[in-house]
């Protein structure tokens, strides 16, 4: 039996030869792949300024130094997140300030910011898993927002694409993420001043003045390699809702699923299943495993932010709770129809 990978990056024909054409060019390095790729964002978005990146997490730290954080500043983040968040932050100089999130959607809780962060004017919104972050709960009292749509790349809500509400936006291209260039990442902002700032601290070279840069620069292959699978972003999209709203059909008696998945315009990147407790969820992993099904943990208990911190458990139990009980299962557009129904049939046998 052939074990279904949990993760497979899905590239077509088109995508190799939009590779192809880039290394025919003879310009490889950051170059009209990599405007091509800024200018197609501005465009999704209608406005603003676009900056590609070497990852997700450059994105994130030159967006929190774009926007002014640094050093005397706090930044509220999710818990049940990343550790790029920590180290974003930690790279501006500003403090981390780590916030529970809720049940329901694995999202930052605006209430749990007042009673944890309430001295942050900088909040990093994660829309977990391609969950819409509550962006306008999370700006009160003048909060500097920073959309972490690592997750959500063409994710929409009836307020419109997920990025557009907060001061900034991230995006990653990691060989797992929605759209790939095997690394990569993008800044944008209605404010070109804090992408145009992205941009001057991307181009460390050949400059006539020196202050402190880095190569953070996206190579035109990566950037080739995203452009063509944009063009069929929301394919995407409607390929993996299909695949999620059979997983949901599936769900035996005692599984549930975190919120949302079924919610129309939602870019679902992880179908995270949830059972009672730790022992059934490792008796789900043993039991799809032994189906030929691959799955994960989405964030460990010990990838808890507030551990890597040394905080008390006993300040995030939501988090706590997620990390015992949350198990991921397979999700992304080359699963093939048949490879989806041993999933179904895989978790409809299941008794927790």
């Amino acid at each position: 039996m052939q074990m279904i990978p949990h993760n497979k990056v899905g590239l077509i024909a088109a995508d190799l030869r939009a590779v192809e054409s880039v290394l025919a060019s003879g310009w490889i390095a950051q170059g009209p792949a990599a405007q091509a790729l800024e200018a197609d964002f501005v465009r999704r978005f209608g406005s603003g300024a676009a900056c590609a990146l070497s990852s997700g997490t450059a994105a994130l730290f030159l967006a929190l130094k774009g926007l002014g954080a640094g050093p005397g500043e706090s930044v509220a983040v999710p818990t049940y997140a990343c550790s790029a968040l920590l180290n974003a932050i930690f790279m501006v100089g500003a403090t981390p300030r780590v916030v529970d999130v809720r049940p329901d959607d694995f999202c930052l809780n605006p209430d749990a910011v007042m009673r944890q962060a309430a001295d942050a004017r900088f909040v990093i919104a994660v829309h977990a898993f391609g969950a819409p972050a509550d962006v306008a709960g999370l700006q009160i009292r003048g909060r500097r927002v920073v959309e972490d749509c690592c997750q959500a790349l063409g994710g929409e809500t009836a307020l419109g694409g997920l990025g557009t509400q907060g001061e900034a936006a991230v995006f990653s291209f990691y060989a797992t993420k929605i759209v790939t260039g095997g690394q990569g990442g993008l800044l944008w902002s209605r404010d070109p001043a804090v992408a145009e700032a992205a941009r001057d601290y991307r181009q460390f070279d050949c400059r006539e003045t020196y202050v402190p840069r880095f190569n953070f620069q996206m190579t035109d292959i990566q950037a080739a390699l995203v452009n063509s699978q944009m063009t069929r972003l929301a394919a995407i999209r409607t390929r993996r809702a299909t695949i999620v709203g059979r997983y949901l059909d599936a769900l035996p008696p005692g599984l549930t699923a975190q919120a949302g998945l079924g919610d129309m315009g939602r870019m679902v990147y992880r179908c995270a299943v949830l059972v009672p407790d730790r022992e059934s969820r490792e008796a789900l992993r043993a039991h799809l495993t032994a189906a030929g099904i691959g799955c994960i943990v989405p964030v460990e208990r010990f990838e808890l932010l507030h551990r890597y911190l040394n905080l008390d458990p006993e300040n995030y139990p939501v988090a706590e709770r997620l990390a015992d009980t949350a198990l991921s299962l397979p999700l992304y557009p080359a699963l093939s129809d048949a490879e989806v129904e041993q999933v179904c049939l895989a978790l409809q046998g299941f008794r927790p």
